[in-house]
């Protein structure tokens, strides 16, 4: 190769050189002009979105900022208000999908989670419009949104359906060995069980219809002056010879029951234990209740005592009387109140096993709704709450009231009844002549001009 050759080359690289970086530096001008451009497109466009959003034209704001977010899919702006269009035009299943990706990645977007809670609303999903509420901060949003969210939450916990029946007369909520809450209610001449869904499971034409608290549900009933004990379908399982004055609900294989001590019309009442072979065992007391837990309690010469299982005294209580539920349960969600000696009367709390949980006593106590739950008590004619462990959490001031379950109690004021949260204040206005406990699936009975209904919160209604 010649001496020539070599620079003349050199020459012609560099010259390529220099037209690769024009050429590089001309594209990325390019890229860089277009890109200015599309900003500057998507811009106008966000604004014109703007524009015909608040002119309330929703159909073509729709497409603009859905072409936006095209361009840019985490644009929470664009976002938030194609959310918003799909609320205002009643697309309520768009909005909780679009919703739903806002928070994803702003949890603290108040406005955007109430959108929310009004599409659930919308579609009668009250459980999951109070869910969406919930999780909000305490923080988040503005002032004027957390009031709106608070307002909106209570509206929503105290929203309630109606479903008439003709009682005349309703018992307390239990629970079957399977969990389904039931009452026991007086129906034109007959007992039936309900469930608290409103559906019958039994009934039959009895003077008592007692609770079932067994696996082998047997039921005590009582047919004139015969007691027995009856299955789910009414059908007679146990009766026992002679003439007994009562029977309970078995529970842990044993049955409270009383009769005459003898055949004298004026013989005194004793009272003991049933086993499912009818075997007497300890009809040696004058009142006896359920075992539960272990324990039972029974009433001997004016002094009440704790029994184990296999129905030994192990503690002599000091209290003079015992509360008890239509079913005659004394002790209820792990819990016995008794009426403590002296003048005045006062009411205590107990374990099951005779021992005083606090140190609270008052005029009256109701038993408990609901496990681990306040109960309501009286002083002064007037009725409040407290909690187990003797806090006063809401002083009296109804006229009555019944101990709270499912974060709610009925409560009477100005003659009326109503249902109040754990905060003393009304969530259902007092506009009922009788309102029962809430059960666990979120139902009560009430009482109004029309009769006894099924009341069940919309929060616990299926979709």
């Amino acid at each position: 190769m010649s001496e020539e050759t070599t620079p003349r080359a050199g020459k012609k690289a560099v010259l390529a050189g220099l037209l690769l970086l024009l050429f590089c530096a001309a594209a990325w001008g390019l890229l860089f002009y277009g890109h200015s451009t599309e900003v500057a497109g998507l811009a106008e466009r966000k604004v014109a979105a703007a524009e015909k959003f608040e002119k309330q034209i929703y159909d073509e704001a729709l497409v603009d900022y859905k072409a936006c977010l095209e361009a840019t899919p985490n644009d929470l702006e664009s976002m938030a208000r194609v959310a918003e269009i799909y609320h205002l035009t009643g697309q309520d299943n768009s909005c909780i999908a679009w919703c739903e990706r806002v928070l994803r990645q702003n949890p603290k977007d108040l406005k955007t989670r109430l959108y929310e809670a009004r599409s659930y609303d919308n579609k009668k999903n009250v459980r999951s419009a109070i869910s969406v509420l919930q999780k909000a901060g305490e923080s988040d949003g503005t002032e004027a949104q957390r009031t709106e969210r608070d307002s909106y939450l209570r509206e929503l916990k105290g929203r309630y359906e109606l479903t008439y029946f003709s009682f005349q007369t309703v018992c307390p909520w239990y629970r079957l060995p399977d969990g389904t809450p039931c009452a026991t209610v007086v129906e034109d001449e007959s007992l039936s069980v309900y469930t608290s869904a409103g559906k019958e499971t039994l009934s039959g034409a009895w003077g008592f219809l007692g609770a079932s608290a067994d696996d082998d549900l047997l039921f005590p009933v009582r047919e004139q002056d015969q007691w027995f004990f009856v299955d789910g379908n009414g059908e007679r399982r146990l009766v026992p010879n002679g003439t007994y004055t009562s029977l309970h609900s078995f529970s842990e294989g044993l049955a409270p029951a009383t009769r005459k001590s003898g055949p004298e019309p004026d013989a005194p009442v004793v009272a003991g234990y049933l086993d499912k072979t009818l075997k007497e065992l300890r009809f040696d007391f004058q009142e006896t209740y359920p075992l539960t837990g272990g324990y039972a309690l029974a009433r001997k010469d004016n002094t009440y005592f704790v029994l184990d299982s296999s129905l030994q005294e192990v503690t002599a209580c000091e209290f003079t009387a015992v509360k008890t539920d239509p079913y005659g349960n004394a002790q209820k969600y792990g819990m016995l109140l008794g009426r403590l000696p002296g003048d005045p009367e006062q009411w205590a709390m107990y374990a099951p096993n005779g021992i005083r949980v606090n140190n609270f006593a008052a005029e009256d106590l109701r038993l408990p709704e609901a496990q681990k739950s306040p109960l309501a008590f009286c002083r002064e004619g007037l009725w409040g709450f407290v909690s187990l462990d003797g806090t006063v959490l809401i002083e009296p001031q109804f006229e009555d009231a019944s101990s709270f379950s499912k974060g709610m109690a009925a409560v009477k004021k100005d003659g009326k009844w109503g249902y109040i949260d754990k905060t003393g204040e009304f969530l259902i206005p007092p506009t009922f002549d009788e309102a029962g406990p809430l059960s666990p699936s979120g139902s009560a009975f009430v009482k109004n001009h029309a009769g006894y209904s099924l009341m069940t919160l919309s929060r616990y209604k299926k979709n």
